[in-house]
């Protein structure tokens, strides 16, 4: 396997060593396992898609793009009277 090297501030660096060091693991690990537990904004979006195709498939529910973005919406309205 060829390693390659990653610069960081030191502050950085320190904490990426503590984390590792409370998980029993090296520094590497830990950003190896972040890097592929991570998915990137397409893979999110992928999943995302697939997602609501199963729950519209399941539910029969197709909402508009009015409706998506009122219940997208709904989250911050609710917190925002509750303040």
């Amino acid at each position: 396997m060829a390693h390659t090297t990653i610069k960081v501030e030191a502050g950085v660096r320190d904490r990426l060593a503590l984390l590792a060091a409370e998980k029993g693991t090296s520094i590497a690990q830990l950003v190896s396992d972040f890097a592929a537990g991570t998915p990137t904004e397409s893979e999110r979006a992928e999943r995302t898609a697939r997602t609501l195709a199963v729950l519209r498939e399941m539910s029969g529910y197709t909402p508009t793009p009015e409706q998506d973005r009122a219940a997208d919406a709904e989250p911050a309205r609710r917190l925002g009277d509750a303040a």
